[in-house]
């Protein structure tokens, strides 16, 4: 059944409706409707209520109602229940043949994605300060944030967050803080050491105020790119996933870290250690290292342009499943995705910018035959063609 239903059968079902022949489905339906009917405003008590349906339905005045409800208000109220009963199974069962989606029907893509405010993202973050205390960010350049563990915490004119040491910070106590990345947003943050961090949607990342001690630890969820700065006295600079623990002294390097099935860190230059599963390895420039759930290490070449697509503003895809590319596809603009049809062998490729509207994407994949795109709100529906 693909839930439509045409101007034909819609004069059918009302026939059927009307002939006494089908009296016993009809009031079946009537009941089953009055049931799931929730109207904003209620004239009876549920008592009334099915009383009321029982009358509308046994057609017999002499129903013994409540006293609240006398039976004057009642035969008089009789021919509108009777078709507001009809009426509210009509409403039911209409939208169930047409999908309920009378609001996008006709509607472009084009027009859906902007009905629904469904944009490209944008610089946005939360931090969580030591004491409790919050900063939305959103890249408008609004100067010196806060001061908390010996630091200042400023968002410059181009939205990067930057920690700068106050006067008294050699006193100041160790805090953590802990910057959060929303679905449709991304953020630049340099931390207290230097190192700069380009943080994807839906990732988040904790780290101290200042790096005391032998080490200098973060703690990731998502995705981030990192561009370790070099000390003159070494002091090893950790990120700590779910899964795994990667070591650098100097580099620059992509960790893709969404939950615990998968995990791929990719080495741009320097050096890196990876430490998972009871095992270590030893990356070097344009190779990965996947870490997948109850797996050995993988370590392999590493495709460039494709993981670092995000961190320069695009989408790469290469020969890759529909359900992996909107999964990020989401993360960015937003949205939720659900699949009507066997998704198995749906692969695309191709290359967009992330400042682009969502549409682009979409109507390049569907010019492919493979499959179609509907969008409800803030809902994007796959369907196998």
């Amino acid at each position: 059944m693909d839930r439509t239903i045409t101007d034909a059968e819609h004069s059918e079902l009302l026939g059927y409706l009307a002939d006494l022949q089908n009296k016993g489905q009809a009031e079946q339906l009537i009941a089953d409707a009055w049931e799931q009917f929730k109207p904003k405003h209620t004239a009876f008590s549920e008592q009334e209520s099915r009383l009321l349906l029982r009358r509308i339905l046994d057609q017999r005045p002499t129903v013994d109602l409540p006293k609240a409800v006398s039976k004057r208000r009642f035969t008089a109220l009789y021919p509108t229940l009777l078709a507001a009963a009809s009426i509210i199974l009509i409403a039911i069962i209409i939208p169930y043949f047409t999908g309920g989606d009378k609001a996008t029907a006709g509607l472009t893509l084009e027009q859906a994605v902007s009905q629904y405010g469904i944009e490209p993202g944008t610089d946005k973050a939360v931090i969580k300060l030591g004491d409790g205390r919050t900063i939305v960010l959103d890249g408008t350049g609004a100067g010196v944030l806060a001061e908390e563990g010996g630091m200042h915490i400023k968002e410059l004119a181009d939205g990067e967050i930057r920690y700068e040491p106050t006067v008294a910070a050699s006193e100041a106590p160790v805090t953590y803080n802990t910057i959060t990345i929303p679905k449709g947003g991304h953020y630049r943050l340099v931390l207290p050491d230097g190192t700069k961090v380009h943080l994807n949607s839906q990732t988040t990342l904790k780290y101290p105020t200042q790096f005391a001690g032998r080490e200098r630890m973060v703690e990731l969820e998502g995705e981030a790119f990192f561009e370790v700065q070099h000390l003159s006295t070494p002091k090893p600079f950790i990120v700590k996933t779910l899964t795994q623990e990667v070591e650098v002294l100097g580099t620059s390097f992509n960790i893709d870290a969404y939950g615990i099935r998968e995990t791929k860190t990719t080495l741009v230059e320097g050096s890196l250690r990876v430490v998972a599963n009871g095992a270590t390895v030893l990356l070097h420039p344009g190779e990965q290292v996947i870490n997948r759930e109850a797996s050995p290490l993988q370590v392999e070449a590493a495709n460039m342009d494709q993981e670092l697509a995000w961190h320069h503003g695009y989408f790469l895809f290469n020969d890759e499943g529909i359900e992996s590319i909107m999964e990020r596809v989401a993360r960015w603009y937003d949205v939720e995705v659900e699949y009507h049809g066997n998704m198995a062998d749906k692969r695309f490729g191709g290359t967009f910018q992330r400042s682009k509207s969502i549409t682009q994407l979409l109507t390049s994949f569907r010019t492919t035959g493979l499959v179609d795109f509907k969008i409800t709100e803030r809902r994007i529906i796959v369907m196998e063609k």
